[in-house]
């Protein structure tokens, strides 16, 4: 087989090769630091100038052809075993501040498809469990109504409200036979509660706060809102949630009824201002906005 030099530069060797080393083009794009699409673009152009499949898929696996093979060879003798370059070109750090829960409840998997398209950036994730306290990119937080804005020491973009979400006590379903659902408050004393460490600070959850703390026995505190969920899900207990995690897993039960007085925690966004105008940064911030529109029935309210 003959491969003209015109035909395959350095650059396209580069790709061709890293992608027989690495079985698996998502993985040579990643090395690369390009897009997936482009870098299976260019191969499937230079498999239509040779004529013939350079990779095949076998055993879930990205497989070189016997042409691919030979190429492979011809390649390798030409210019080497060539390298992706180290440290030659800064690449863009992008740091997203986000509230736990609503990273793994809701933005955890989008971020992830974020990062495979743009393999080129570093991405930085600083989890919140209140406000920001220090300046990111982008900004994810979790307030009280009347605390719409925090007052750090830097500069940010004006916040925008992002939903409404409501709270309530939860519990597993497989524990609701009979006459086991509590419909009063006072129904709770037969029930073993599971108190999230980070609820206890948070004014809005103050019903559900001041319920806990007169509690004398049967209750179990635990360090996150995943443990929390864990507990509800594996033993008799009520635990407090948002009320869209029901939408996630069909087997919990949101007890609404038990406490007249609501419970509701605003969704905020804001960006660094230095770092608005960055593509990356405008395409995350249209991705989290995308993630709360699409769930507008999983809130009480979209503000």
């Amino acid at each position: 087989m003959t491969v003209q030099a015109p035909l395959i530069d350095r650059e396209l060797a580069l790709r061709f090769l890293t992608c027989a080393r690495c079985a698996s083009f998502r993985q040579a794009a990643r090395s690369l630091n390009i897009r997936t699409a482009e870098l299976r673009k260019q191969l499937a152009l230079l498999e239509g100038r040779l004529g013939s499949p350079l990779f095949i898929y076998r055993e879930n696996a990205l497989r070189l052809t016997l042409k691919g093979q030979r190429l492979q060879t011809l390649l390798m003798a030409r210019f080497g075993d060539v390298q992706p370059p180290v440290g030659t070109l800064p690449q863009p750090l992008l740091r997203l501040a986000v509230e736990d829960s609503l990273m793994r409840d809701l933005l955890a998997r989008e971020v992830l498809d974020f990062m495979r398209k743009y393999p080129a950036i570093q991405l930085e994730v600083i989890p919140l469990t209140g406000e920001p306290t220090r300046q990111a990119d982008v900004m994810v937080w979790l307030a009280d109504a009347d605390r719409p804005r925090p007052s750090p020491g830097f500069a940010m973009t004006t916040p925008q409200r992002l939903a409404r979400i409501d709270y309530s006590p939860h519990m597993a379903k497989r524990y609701c036979r009979g006459n086991r659902l509590p419909t009063r408050i006072a129904d709770l004393s037969d029930f073993m509660l599971v108190q999230g460490r980070t609820n206890a600070p948070v004014a809005a959850f103050e019903p559900w706060n001041r319920l806990v703390k007169q509690r004398q026995r049967a209750l179990v505190q635990v360090h996150s809102q995943e443990w929390v969920r864990e507990w509800i899900k594996h033993s008799a207990c009520v635990g407090l949630l948002p009320n869209y995690i029901t939408r996630l897993d069909k087997n919990l039960l949101a007890l609404t009824p038990l406490f007249s007085e609501p419970m509701e925690r605003l969704a905020w966004l804001s960006i660094a201002p230095l770092t608005a105008d960055q593509p990356y940064v405008q395409t995350l911030v249209a991705l989290i906005r995308k993630v709360f529109e699409e769930r507008r029935d999983w809130f009480e309210s979209v503000i």
